[in-house]
């Protein structure tokens, strides 16, 4: 097999690109604002090089609107927001080049705060900081919640329900997701969504206490991008709170009471860096934070189970009865505490995972990382699609993302589509989205179906197919990635079809490196494999 040769693409991978972007493994994205050169199906399609739009608010159909989540709702989207440029000759942007005229260009389109992050609300300008305090009508003690326009925007968009949906389907196969489904009034989740069932299920395995550390992560990130101005409110205990001073107030009266086990335990946690040989993995560390005591990983030794979770959890519960209660299971994520706790599971995550040197850009753990984190985001809005629909009448989806996924194409070439600076996945998402060209490469779809509409005729490449599995050279898909289609003699099949041999995305040159190109390169040559 050729390697894949970047310095003969120099000038391609050195021509100017506008406005650069932020990666998206920043933990307060604020969302993008681009000019990719895609129009909407029937729109134009010219975008000047270099060109970035605004992304003004769109309303979309939720109470709480979300600047430039997509407007409307389909497979998987959230439906909320929406932000779009149109117009005859379209908006003009800040660096060169508008929309094509009649054309209309989706900022965010549906599902892609899984790729690029959401844009702040309005809100975050106006809301108070800090917990709100919460007094039960029945009189009760009083408890502390998240803002009122975090609940209001949680309710909006079904967060609670997908939070115990993604609980719940980890227990289908031992019966234990029936009790949490019961009250949403879907019931039968494991039966009609077997593809949302995950080998790996509650505290059986390691992998599952990976996406444990993930799914937090993804909802926690997401409301720092929501609020950016309120990001500490979201932020956890930055060590584990022993002491009354560290707690916030209506919970400062008192200091923690926490057992000697449980103070060995969260020590261990604060000081992960030194206890690296107790955790081989991520997937270990997060089952050992997550699990009660009592839980068993094969092969893990010289770890005490103490259930450092579900002990944070007990400690400021109000029972599991309660309005807004860390121990009620269908609304705790409304509960200010809830944060504080996981937010610091989450700092020992982050601090074993810069400790293991797994944070390191462009690395295979750190792409693997991006496309799990993004996967987390896919099947948690999956869920929320679910519960926006009543029972009777569920929805179905096309190709919805696998959680089990694995292999090269989608750990390793998939997220260079799906990048900020590539961008790829923005034009050409779901089918539910109307991608661009009909070529899907990213969004709330699995990596099974990606591959499966790869393997076709191209639309515009003539002679070539998108992907010729083994031979990059004659990939249409590669060609145009690398800036080199037109450098092959292209011959339409379809006078209506002629070869379009710019580079993509258009308006600028190519914008993936060349590691990136020789992944892509290498995945192809190598037979173009499924997951």
């Amino acid at each position: 097999m050729r390697s894949h040769k970047p310095l003969s693409l120099s000038t391609h991978l050195n021509r100017p690109r506008g406005q650069g972007f932020r990666a998206f493994v920043l933990p307060t994205l604020t969302g993008l604002a681009f000019a990719a050169g895609c129009g909407t199906s029937g729109g134009g399609d010219g975008t000047g090089a270099g060109g970035t739009t605004t992304s003004p608010t769109g309303s979309g159909g939720a109470t709480t609107p979300v600047p430039g989540a997509g407007g409307g709702i389909s497979a998987g989207g959230s439906g909320v927001g929406g932000s779009t440029a149109t117009g005859a000759g379209g908006d003009s942007a800040t660096s060169g080049g508008t929309t094509g005229a009649g054309g209309s260009l989706e900022l965010h389109p549906v599902s892609n705060h899984c790729l690029y992050g959401y844009d702040p609300l309005p809100s975050d300008d106006t809301m108070a900081a800090g917990p709100a305090v919460f007094n039960p009508a029945s009189g009760g003690e009083p408890d502390t919640t998240v803002q009122p326009e975090v609940l209001q925007w949680m309710a909006d968009n079904k967060w609670t329900g997908a939070h115990v949906v993604w609980h719940a389907v980890r227990g289908c196969v031992d019966g234990s997701a029936t009790g949490l489904l019961a009250p949403l009034g879907y019931p039968d989740i494991c039966q009609d969504y077997t593809f949302l069932i995950p080998t790996d299920q509650n505290c059986k395995t390691a992998g599952d206490g990976y996406q444990f550390l993930l799914f937090h992560r993804h909802m926690k990130q997401a409301l720092q991008q929501l609020w950016p101005k309120h990001a500490e409110d979201f932020e956890g205990f930055s060590q584990f709170p022993t002491t009354k001073e560290e707690l916030p107030n209506i919970w400062n009266e008192a200091d923690p009471t926490w057992g000697a086990d449980t103070l060995e335990a969260a020590d261990i946690a604060d000081h992960i860096e030194d206890h690296l040989d107790l955790f081989p993995d991520e997937g270990t560390l997060g089952f050992w934070l997550q699990c009660p005591t009592g839980s068993n990983l094969a092969g893990a030794v010289n770890m005490p189970y103490v259930g450092l979770h579900f002990d944070l959890h007990n400690e400021w519960s109000r029972g599991s009865a309660s309005e807004h209660g860390l121990n009620n299971g269908q609304v705790n994520i409304t509960n200010y505490m809830f944060w504080k706790l996981h937010g610091w599971i989450d700092n020992v995550w982050e601090k074993y995972r810069v400790a293991k040197g797994l944070t390191t850009p462009d690395s295979p753990e750190m792409k693997k990382y991006t496309q799990d984190l993004a996967q987390s985001c896919n099947e948690m809005d999956i869920e929320i699609e679910i519960l926006k629909s009543p029972p009777t009448d569920p929805p179905v989806f096309d190709c919805p993302p696998d959680v089990d996924e694995t292999g090269d194409f989608h750990t390793k070439v998939r997220p260079i589509f799906e990048t900020e600076t590539n961008h790829c996945a923005s034009c050409h998402g779901p089918k539910s989205t109307s991608p661009y060209a009909g070529l899907t490469l990213g969004g709330q779809v699995s990596s099974q179906c990606i591959i499966d509409g790869l393997k076709r005729a191209s639309n515009d490449g003539g002679q070539y197919k998108l992907v010729e599995p083994g031979n990059p050279e004659a990939s249409w898909l590669y060609l145009k990635a690398s800036g080199t289609a037109a450098d092959v003699t292209c011959t339409p099949v379809d006078a209506n079809k002629p070869c379009n041999s710019a580079s993509m995305p258009p308006g600028g040159g190519t914008t993936m490196t060349a590691d990136q190109l020789q992944a892509l390169y290498d995945w192809i040559a190598a037979g173009a494999n499924y997951p």
